[in-house]
């Protein structure tokens, strides 16, 4: 694995973390506190390695996790063991229930924040989603390793607790979509096409309407996902009708803005490594939409008398026609 120069110095290094975890718990040394190998992170760390881009780190991971299994095997602790192995089995099973599952497949970002975070909530069972959480993921021989786990059932909840628990369903989303692998399971999951019909609805709060601004920022951060929702799913004129909204709330705006941003920075990398001939072809598809969009965000920007939102959509429209121009030619 090379060294991809990662400037955030409080992360650990998986290639010194992963084989270290792997000695710890070899076979010839003695381990008298299984417990410690979930409360202290290592088995989250291990799960979390599991949707890394290096084939090396993930073979790592699920080394580690074997091990992991054949530690708890071990133990006395004949309760509270059992939770844990029924987690790895989760994945074991939903990987062997795949067709053509490669060696050393990679998983989801999706899937191993889901469960880095039932992790820490099987961890704190005083936790008001313990009991939510640990009766779906319990109660499961196999997890869908090609869907986005427990979206549909946490965001509808009827538990008194609902807003809590799409609060946290929301937020796996919004932190687990990183590239077009994560978009690809969302999007056969219906994830974006739920959310943007959920909006307005009295069952979201504003919380939740801001956290689904924030996951469709993270989608058209990814080439599949932007071209996707902009192309195929109206993306841009569903924004429209948010702004259009009477009082609609000035963080809504920014985060409209944002998006915006985001998508034309994302159209504007594909087409650079596009081939000449086929250059400006998506700038083009989504021109008079995006005119649209920008026009009805000036008029709310004036309206609102805000410099900094004015000079960002005045960024976006001056880029956006020089590239216009430039394409006509």
């Amino acid at each position: 694995v090379e060294d991809g120069g990662c400037p955030d110095t409080t992360i650990y290094d998986p290639r010194f973390i992963l084989p270290f975890l792997s000695q710890l718990m070899a076979p010839e040394m003695y381990m008298d506190k299984h417990m410690r190998l979930v409360d202290s992170g290592a088995l989250s760390y291990a799960i979390a390695s599991l949707s890394s881009r290096e084939w090396g780190v993930r073979a790592a991971g699920y080394h580690v996790l074997a091990r992991v299994v054949g530690a708890m095997d071990t133990a006395k602790l004949a309760q509270e063991k059992q939770v844990w192995l029924h987690i790895l089995s989760l994945i074991r099973n939903g990987l062997a229930t795949g067709s053509n599952t490669p060696r050393c497949a990679r998983l989801s970002s999706l899937v191993t924040v889901f469960l880095v975070r039932v992790v820490d909530i099987l961890l704190t069972p005083l936790s008001t989603l313990y009991k939510t959480v640990s009766r779906s993921i319990l109660a499961k021989p196999a997890m869908d390793l090609q869907a986005v786990p427990e979206f549909s059932r946490l965001l509808n909840s009827a538990d008194l607790n609902s807003t809590g628990e799409q609060r946290w369903v929301l937020e796996v989303v919004r932190d687990g979509m990183r590239d077009n692998l994560d978009y690809s399971l969302a999007n056969r999951s219906f994830v974006c096409k739920i959310l943007k019909s959920q909006w307005g609805s009295v069952a979201i709060d504003r919380v939740g309407h801001l956290q689904i601004l924030d996951i469709l920022e993270r989608c058209v951060a990814t080439n599949y996902g932007c071209t996707d929702l902009v192309t195929r799913h109206g993306l841009l004129t569903w924004l429209v009708a948010i702004i259009k909204q009477d009082r609609v709330d000035k963080l809504y705006i920014k985060k409209v803005v944002n998006i915006v941003k985001i998508s034309w920075e994302t159209i504007c990398s594909i087409e650079e490594r596009k081939q000449d001939e086929k250059k400006g072809l998506l700038t083009k598809l989504i021109q008079t939409e995006m005119k649209i969009l920008l026009g009805q965000l000036q008029v709310t920007a004036e309206r609102k008398q805000d410099a900094e939102l004015r000079a960002n959509i005045e960024n976006i429209s001056s880029s956006l026609d020089l590239i216009s121009t430039s394409a006509s030619q």
